[in-house]
C-alpha cells in the first residue's frame, strides 16, 4: 500500500513536468526600490488561463510558446504595494483583469486590461488592437482611458510592436518597442527592449524607457537588465536589475525584481 501511494504521489508531481502542453500559468513577483528616504516594495500575483492548450514542443522558446501559437487567454492580477516613509508603513492594493484574443486562422489581435486601485477613484483601461504583419511580428495601436484621484478622465494614445527573430541556430531574439503620449503635458513615454534566447529555456535581455518632448531627448529615463530561466519545462525563475533616473527631482536609484512562473 505504501509503495502504491508513493507511486501515485510521484505521478501527480511528475505529470506537469513531463507534459508537452499547458493551459494555465501562475506568476509571483516581488520588487523593491528606495527613492530618497522612501522604500517601495511590491508583491504581485497573476493567474492566466489559456482558452486552448499551449504546446511546448518544437524549437520555439518556452516563454514565447503562447505568442507564436496565438493562443487567446484571460488573466487576473493582484498587486500589494508597501510604502515605508519616515518609519511609517502605508499599504495599498491594486487589481487588474483582462485578456488577449488572437488565433492562427487570421492575423488580427485584440487585448483589454482594466486596472483598479483600492480606496481610490483611479483606474486605467487599456485597449490594444493589432495585426500580425508576419507570423512572428505583431503591431498594435493602443488606447488608454484613465481616471485620476480627483475624478478627472482622459484618453492617451500610443503604439507598440513585438518581433521574434529566428536566428536559425536554435537561438532567438525578441524585440519590443512602443510609445505613449501623456495627456496632461507635451511629453511622450517611449520604451524599447531586446531579449536573447539561448535555445528554449534561457533568455537574457535589456530594456530602456524614457520620457521626452522629442524622441531623441530625455527628461526622465531608466534601463534594466533581465533574465528568465525555465529550470523545468513548467517552472521558470526570473530576475531584473534596473536604474531609474528622475531628472526633475534629481534622483538616481536602483530597482530590483525577482519572480517565478509555474505552468500546468
Amino acid at each position: 500500500m505504501k509503495s502504491m501511494m508513493l507511486t501515485a504521489l510521484f505521478s501527480v508531481i511528475a505529470t506537469p513536468v513531463m507534459a508537452n502542453s499547458f493551459q494555465a500559468q501562475t506568476d509571483l513577483n516581488y520588487g523593491w526600490v528606495d527613492i530618497g528616504n522612501v522604500d517601495l516594495n511590491a508583491w504581485q500575483a497573476q493567474q492566466r488561463f489559456f482558452l486552448a492548450p499551449v504546446s511546448t514542443a518544437g524549437a520555439v522558446p518556452l516563454a514565447e510558446a503562447a505568442f507564436m501559437q496565438r493562443q487567446s487567454s484571460l488573466a487576473a492580477t493582484f498587486t500589494r504595494l508597501t510604502v515605508d516613509a519616515a518609519g511609517q508603513d502605508l499599504h495599498n492594493n491594486a487589481w487588474s483583469i483582462g485578456g488577449e484574443y488572437m488565433d492562427r486562422s487570421h492575423n488580427y489581435y485584440a487585448a483589454l486590461d482594466l486596472e483598479f486601485v483600492n480606496n481610490s477613484k483611479e483606474y486605467e483601461a487599456t485597449t490594444k488592437l493589432g495585426y500580425f504583419v508576419q507570423k512572428d511580428w505583431l503591431v498594435t495601436a493602443d488606447i488608454y482611458h484613465i481616471k485620476d484621484e480627483s475624478g478627472r478622465t482622459a484618453l492617451e494614445y500610443g503604439a507598440s510592436t513585438k518581433k521574434l527573430l529566428d536566428l536559425n541556430t536554435g537561438d532567438f531574439i525578441a524585440i519590443t518597442g512602443g510609445f505613449r503620449n501623456q495627456d496632461d503635458s507635451t511629453l511622450t513615454a517611449y520604451h524599447v527592449g531586446a531579449d536573447y534566447y539561448f535555445g528554449k529555456n534561457l533568455s537574457v535581455g535589456v530594456g530602456y524607457h524614457w520620457v521626452s518632448a522629442g524622441v531623441f531627448q530625455t527628461d526622465n529615463d531608466g534601463f534594466e537588465v533581465r533574465s528568465n530561466w525555465y529550470v523545468l519545462p513548467n517552472l521558470a525563475l526570473n530576475a531584473s536589475v534596473g536604474r531609474v533616473f528622475l531628472d526633475d527631482v534629481n534622483l538616481d536609484e536602483t530597482a530590483y525584481q525577482i519572480g517565478a512562473s509555474y505552468r500546468f
